[in-house]
Parts: C-alpha cells; sequence; structure tokens
C-alpha cells in the first residue's frame, strides 16, 4: 500500500521517509524502527505506545497517525506529512522570534497539549525540535515517542530512570526529581521553548546534561524583561509563570494557557504601539505580519 520516496529524516530509534499512501493517494511520513532497534522488545513497545498515543488524538495542532503495523519484523507508524520546517531549524536561523510568532506557536501547542492530556496522556519531551511549523505558520506539535498515559501503573514506564525520559535543557523540576508527572509538567517545557524564542537562549545550561537538568532546581530564571525590554509585562508574567518550579503555581491546564497567551498578544500590540518613538519616528503599528517574508514560513495573525 506504501511507497517510500525519499529519506527525510534520521532520529535515534527510527527512520523516517517521505512516501506515497497508493490507496488514498496522498503523500505521507513513514516512520520505520531502525534495524539494531527493532530486536529490542522495550524499544518496540515504546513504539507501540506512541502509535497508540496518538491514533485516538484528532487535532489540527498534533500530526496525525494514520496506521501502524509490521513489515518484514520491522515496526511501521504511518504519520500525517508536514511540509515545512521545525522550530529548531527556525530558531537555529535566527535566533529570537517576533512575540506575535512565539504567542502563536505557544497558543497552538496549549491547544494541542490539553487535547493530549484530555485524552489521558502526557507528552514528556516539549522541546523546539518536536514543533513544526508549515509554511503558511501552522504550527503542529509531534513525537509522542515517550508519551505516558497519566493513568499508567507503577513500573510501566519503560525505563529505571525517569531523568533520561525527555531532553535535558526542557525537562521540568519534577521530571529531574522523578516525581509523578501531570500535564503541568508539559506546560513547564512549554514555558521553556516560548523562553527560548524570546530570549535566543534557555535559561537554565549546564556543561553536562545533568548539570542542565539540576540548574533549574537551584536558581530561578533571569528575568526575560531584562534580556529582552520591549516585552510587555503581561507576557513576561505568563512565560515566567509556565516556569514555576512547583507545579501548582503554574497554570493548570493548556486551555488556560492559552487563553493568557491570547490575552497576551493584545497587551504585546498595545505594548509595542504605546512606546515612545525616536524623535521624528512614525509609531509602530499593531503588529499583525510576524514573520518576514524572506523566509519559506509566513505567518498572519486572524
Amino acid at each position: 500500500r506504501y511507497r517510500l520516496d525519499r529519506h527525510i529524516a534520521r532520529g535515534g530509534m527510527a527512520e523516517v521517509w517521505l512516501g506515497h499512501d497508493t490507496f488514498l493517494d496522498r503523500q505521507v511520513a513513514i516512520k520505520v524502527l531502525k534495524r539494531h532497534i527493532a530486536r529490542d522488545e522495550t524499544s518496540i513497545e515504546r513504539f507501540r505506545r506512541e502509535a497508540l498515543a496518538c491514533a485516538g488524538l484528532n487535532h489540527p495542532n498534533i500530526v496525525a497517525v494514520y496506521d501502524s503495523f509490521a513489515h518484514d519484523g520491522f515496526p511501521v507508524v504511518v504519520m500525517q506529512y508536514v511540509q515545512g520546517l521545525s522550530l529548531r531549524d527556525l530558531l537555529d536561523k535566527k535566533k529570537k522570534l517576533t512575540p506575535g510568532l512565539s504567542i502563536m506557536m505557544g497558543a497552538a501547542i496549549t491547544s494541542a497539549l490539553d487535547a493530549t492530556h484530555q485524552h489521558g496522556y502526557i507528552h514528556r519531551d516539549i522541546k523546539p525540535g518536536n514543533i513544526l511549523v508549515r509554511p503558511d505558520g501552522h504550527f503542529l506539535l509531534a513525537d509522542f515517542g515517550i508519551a505516558k498515559a497519566m493513568t499508567a501503573p507503577e513500573g510501566s514506564d519503560l525505563t529505571n530512570d525517569n531523568i533520561m525520559m525527555g531532553t535535558a535543557k526542557y525537562l521540568s523540576p519534577e521530571q529531574v526529581r522523578g516525581k509523578p508527572l501531570d500535564g503541568r509538567a508539559d506546560l513547564y517545557g512549554l514555558g521553556l521553548v516560548l523562553y527560548e524564542c524570546l530570549a535566543g537562549k534557555v535559561p537554565f545550561l549546564g556543561e553536562t546534561d545533568a548539570d542542565t537538568a539540576l540548574a533549574r532546581l537551584q536558581r530561578e530564571p533571569t528575568d526575560l524583561a531584562h534580556l529582552r525590554p520591549s516585552l510587555a509585562p503581561q507576557l513576561v508574567r505568563v512565560i515566567h509563570k509556565l516556569l514555576a518550579r512547583n507545579p501548582d503555581h503554574r497554570y493548570a491546564t493548556g486551555e488556560e494557557t492559552r487563553i493568557a497567551l491570547v490575552q497576551a498578544l493584545s497587551a504585546q500590540n498595545d505594548h509595542t504601539t504605546s512606546m515612545t518613538p525616536p524623535s521624528g519616528a512614525t509609531p509602530p503599528k499593531p503588529m499583525r505580519r510576524v514573520m518576514t517574508s524572506d523566509e519559506s514560513s509566513v505567518a498572519q495573525i486572524p
């Protein structure tokens, strides 16, 4: 049914191909577990769980899973093909994003996370590499490879070391401590991503992954307002609330976070407009176009 056209990505566990669904006549992304990994039962089970986690999710900001099967003993997942870049690619090129584009990304991903959490899963690996942006500026959450059911029984995590489940730069404090998790851990990770989009760097970075992970237990992030004074205070407060060390001090849900970000967009537009311009300059207009047209990705705020 599926034809492999060309190789498009390679990760630690799997390779991804651009393929064609000959039954439905559409492009798809085909994820195939690597040969040496396919012999490991734990990796096969993680791969299977990713398909299960995504299969029940039908959301415009989540990469859809269409099919899952084994071919010659190799587990395969067939997914929606997303043409565009990852947020990691975008940040590597631009270093920082405009407040408007950052808020649009955050609102899209919080909506995706809200659906994920309501479905009973925690993503656990929110980072720029797992956020995709299409040329029309539409953001999607990808890679549920280490997603975990919130109701999963003790000992079903497929690992003996929770600190390894995720990427060191984007782990929540409770992940670092190996504590029980809920959706607020994903919201913390998104807070780190938003901070990086606006500041041009993550708030915690050590010499080793362990140092990086532990840093968030020992100090607060540098005030974002000091790193980018043009940000509206309301937007800064939203980011720092997401980065609270105590989960009880963060937003409770993705939807609550999304609403706060949308409100912060209005505050940012007002703040940008009200900034005193240099003598003889025209005051800036409220932000509408949030990405320059010299790139393939252009986003418009509705």
